[in-house]
Order: structure tokens, then sequence, then C-alpha cells
């Protein structure tokens, strides 16, 4: 489990640092003078809540406990815990107001934010070590797991089937990396998530992946960058990650074109890099940009 558990952490980690440098800029104005190199090496939330989540499983002999989570992203918040230098930065609104609520005594259920307008990309950003936990977990735990885990910050139901999707990817290429390429295993997973959503959702759920259209359609794959959002949106985000995976060919040049998407470049980046980790492996990421991740003894010894 180690190997792929640091492929895909440190492959979101570098990604979360490297696009950090491009975080709200244009797209146009990165023409110009586009991110190539590791800058200052700072990751932020998405690094953060991610190995809060690590490390609430590790630490929890694998149990997946929601309270635990929730107390740890607060101690992110109010702390600094899981940072790269002391103090949590790059907040998500719908993430503050969650733990906000969770701090003034708010039940656990009742602390996201359950509004269209709230299905921002702060639950995909975290979620991948809860397929770690699900990959020795049955089939059935799927769906209410990442569903629970997501729901703790981003309610909707566009995010739970955004972390579904995601999740389902990542498995698939846990799984098959050494028989597939990367474009065969992103379709694959995209088929088998729907599948299974079919069986495990309820049917008003499922009709809600309407928003997810050009993933499982594969039409995204195809489409011109000028069609390519890479928003805080989580099916913006998902939609950039996979679009970077399907049409590169290395973990530089995916993470390259991910950040140089520009906008939330840091979560897009992230997201494309968790993945990308997983299918190259952790060998395969630049080592000049690993050497200049801030505080990477805390993600190794998270990762185990």
């Amino acid at each position: 489990m180690a190997d792929y558990i640091l492929n895909g952490v440190l492959g979101l980690a570098v990604g979360d640092a490297l696009g950090y440098a491009a975080q709200g800029k244009t797209r146009e104005i990165l023409k110009f003078a586009p991110v190539l190199e590791m800058k200052r090496g700072l990751w932020s939330d998405d690094t953060s809540l991610t190995l809060c989540t690590l490390a609430s499983l590790r630490e929890n002999d694998w149990r997946l406990d929601y309270v635990d989570l929730m107390e740890r992203f607060s101690k992110w918040f109010e702390y600094g815990y899981m940072t790269p230098e002391g103090a949590a930065f790059d907040v998500g609104a719908t993430t503050q107001r969650a733990l906000q609520n969770y701090v003034s005594g708010a039940p656990l259920e009742q602390c996201a934010p359950r509004n269209q307008w709230d299905c921002g990309n702060g639950s995909l950003m975290r979620i991948l070590p809860i397929e770690f936990y699900l990959q020795a977990r049955p089939e059935a735990d799927r769906y209410e797991s990442i569903r629970n885990a997501s729901a703790l910050t981003h309610a909707h139901i566009c995010c739970t089937l955004g972390c579904y999707l995601y999740c389902a990817v990542a498995s698939e290429i846990i799984a098959h990396r050494e028989r597939f390429k990367l474009a065969t295993l992103l379709i694959r997973g995209v088929n088998r998530a729907v599948t299974e959503l079919a069986q495990v959702a309820d049917a008003d759920d499922v009709r809600e992946l309407h928003y997810y259209s050009r993933i499982i359609d594969h039409s995204v794959y195809d489409l011109p960058e000028s069609e390519i959002e890479s928003s805080g949106y989580i099916v913006d985000t998902l939609e950039a990650a996979l679009w970077c995976l399907a049409n590169t060919n290395s973990y530089r040049e995916c993470l390259l074109w991910a950040v140089n998407l520009g906008d939330d470049a840091d979560t897009v980046a992230a997201v494309a890099g968790s993945l990308a980790g997983l299918y190259y492996g952790y060998d395969n990421i630049p080592h000049e940009w690993l050497a200049g991740l801030k505080n990477m003894e805390t993600i190794v010894r998270v990762c185990g």
C-alpha cells in the first residue's frame, strides 16, 4: 500500500505547490509568462486537508472516523496543523463556513452548506485517502463512505458525484496501471463509476450526473483548451484535470498543462497531479520539484 499512497500524495502536493504560483492568474497572462518550475514550494489547503484525512485513517487503524476528520480539519484551520509553515492559508469559503459551524457546535451532518452555489472543489481535493481506505473495503461501502466524507464540508450531490468519479479513476489506476494506458484507465474508471452509481445511489442522485456529461460521454478529452475551464467549481476542476491527464505523456507535461490553465491552478494541478503520481510513480516526478517542496518530511511521514 505504501508505494501508491506516496505516489498519489506526493503527486498531489507537488501539483498544489507548483500551481500556487499561478493561482488567480489568467490563462492569457500565463501564456506570456508561464510557470515552468517550482518557485516557493508552498503547498496549501489541498495538501493540508489530504494529509489530515490520511493521518486520521492511519492513526485510527484505517477506520473512517468522521468526527476525528473534522477535529483535524479544525485543528488545521485554527492552529496550522499539517501545514508547510505553521499556519493555514488559502482556505476555501465553503470549507471555512463548514468548519466555523462545527466549531460553533453544529451537528456534524449540518455543518456543510448544501446549496448549488457551494459546489466548489474543496472536498474533491482532499478525498484521495478515502480511496486508499476503500481499497480494503467491500464495494458496498464506497458510495456511503465517499458521500459522507465529502459532505463534511461539501454536502451538495454534485460534490459527492465528482468525488465518486475521481475515486473510481484513482482505483482503476491503482489496480491496472501496468496493463493499460492512462487514457484507457480514465475511461474505464468513469464507466465503472457510472455503472456502480446506478446500483447503489438513489435515482434522484443518479440523475444529477448530468453535471458531468462531458466526462461520462468522454467528449471532454477531445475539446480544445478554450473549452476547458479551470475555476473552483468542482465540475470544471475535474474536467480540467482529466483533460490534462488524457492529453499528455508524462508527469511533468501533465502538471505544466494543468498549472498554466490558470485561475484555480493549484487545485487543478493537485487533482491532476495525484492521478499522474499514481500512474507514473513518484520516481517520475521531477527531482527539482520534489527538492523544492516545503516541509516534505511531514508529507513522507504521514504517508508512512
